[in-house]
């Protein structure tokens, strides 16, 4: 592929003056944005499959497992696959415009969701929700992409990474704590965070367009089917979507296996001697037990102290055998959950955190791989199809989920066999990488589509 990004312009490619490390202040005002958003959207879906499974005589909506796994497939699905579209129209009509719109929509629609009681109606608004994260996410990536060059990038993309984990790991633990209070307070909570993005707005810039990159002629449904073509990177994003089929476990199907099936009485006696404030706020929602939004929050606890010392080490390193030596440590933790754990829940710790050595070597650089690729000046639109691996690896989790948790898990009282099903997929799809990086990876670096 060409370089028509020299270092130096990539360092002054973007409005304001970059610092030492070639980060502009937009590379900054997008992590923190990113921040809230996480902290948003990871307090909400961290409790989800708790919050949905619950009766409604206690707070929850009361939806089958079925109900569950349905939403939380095909609800993401949809929020994972628009950002082919808006990721387009980001690169056409200006990301910060985009960015207000998100948060238009998202702000109020994390309040109603605390709100409705009944599928159809939680159904619609956590849609109106996924339709404002659709608008954000390719946006906030493309900023990064804008704004790094490829002496930074792979550390602007664990710098980023690690923005996602703080709040994927402080929105878990906030709302944790106030669902012990009520639901309620997690979706208004939810949308708090949202709303503080407005401010940050204010101060963001436009990322600029390359110079040398001609201007863009065509609509965004011709520039997909330009994507559509490159078969290489078809063939990538159907592999990646078996990761993040795997992936997905760890929010949608651990903490309920941790409710039902892990005894973590006496990990929060441990705590009791400890810190007895420590342990009452862990275990105020779950009495006698230590709430599993806790125990899934060393996953990102993890990725904060250690993504950016690990992005440093990968730095320069293959991108596609660092994939698929992440996808294997997903599947090893995945066999420790469903075939141990001992020591209940320190043991679920373990395994959470050799989940999230595998995370943090693959999750960056799947991104940092289309970064690379593919041409800058359609960033957005090319991040907004990353993302269908997202959506595609979701709907199958979802459906995964739904169907594993309450046949085998509940019906058969074999949540070892679903553990083991879900490893399956990801040596499966660290198969697939390995092929793909055999016989497929020269031509996908090799191609640039360009349009008349």
């Amino acid at each position: 592929m060409s370089q028509v990004n020299s270092a130096a312009t990539s360092r002054l490619g973007t409005t304001g003056r970059p610092d030492a490390d070639g980060f502009s202040p937009s590379f900054y005002l997008a992590n923190a944005m990113e921040i809230f958003e996480r902290l948003a959207w990871y307090g909400f879906f961290t409790l989800s499959s708790l919050y949905m499974s619950t009766p409604l005589a206690e707070g929850g909506l009361g939806f089958s497992e079925g109900q569950r796994g349905f939403l939380q497939g095909a609800i993401p699905f949809l929020l994972y696959l628009l950002p082919v579209f808006t990721g387009a129209l980001g690169d056409k009509v200006g990301y910060r415009r985009m960015f207000l719109l998100a948060f238009i929509i998202m702000t109020p629609g994390y309040y109603l969701l605390g709100q409705v009681r009944d599928f159809w109606s939680f159904f619609a608004v956590l849609l109106a929700v996924a339709v404002g994260a659709a608008i954000f996410k390719p946006l906030v990536v493309a900023t990064v992409s804008r704004t790094t060059n490829d002496q930074n990038r792979g550390l602007g993309f664990g710098i980023f990474y690690t923005m996602v984990n703080i709040g994927g790991f402080v929105g878990p633990l906030v709302a944790g704590v106030v669902r012990g209070v009520s639901w309620d307070r997690v979706f208004t909570m939810a949308a708090l965070w949202v709303g503080i993005n407005f401010v940050l707005l204010l101060f963001y810039r436009e990322p600029r367009h390359n110079a040398a990159a001609p201007a863009r002629r065509h609509s965004p449904l011709r520039e997909i089917a330009t994507v559509l073509r490159n078969r290489p990177f078809v063939i990538y994003l159907l592999l990646m979507s078996g990761f993040w089929a795997c992936y997905n476990q760890i929010f949608i199907t651990l903490p309920l296996y941790i409710r039902d099936f892990v005894d973590t009485a006496p990990l929060l006696s441990w705590l009791q001697s400890w810190s007895p404030a420590i342990a009452d706020a862990v275990s105020s929602a779950s009495p006698g037990q230590v709430g599993p939004e806790f125990i899934t929050a060393f996953n990102f606890a993890s990725i904060l102290i250690l993504q950016i010392v690990i992005s440093k080490r990968c730095q320069g390193r293959p991108v596609l055998p660092l994939l698929i030596g992440g996808s294997l440590l997903l599947s090893v933790s995945f066999l420790w959950i469903g075939f141990g754990p001992v020591l209940g829940g320190a043991g679920v710790i373990v395994a959470v955190l050799l989940f999230s050595l595998g995370e943090m070597i693959a999750s960056p650089k799947s991104q940092e791989y289309v970064a690379e690729v593919m041409p800058r000046d359609r960033a957005a639109m090319f991040m907004g199809y990353y993302f269908l691996s997202m959506a595609l690896g979701f709907l199958l989790a979802g459906f995964l989920s739904g169907w594993g948790y309450g046949t085998l898990a509940k019906d058969w009282g074999r949540p070892d066999l679903m553990w083991g099903g879900f490893a399956l997929a990801g040596v499966v799809a660290a198969a697939g990488l390995y092929w793909f990086d055999k016989k497929m990876a020269r031509q996908l670096a090799a191609r640039e589509e360009v349009l008349p």
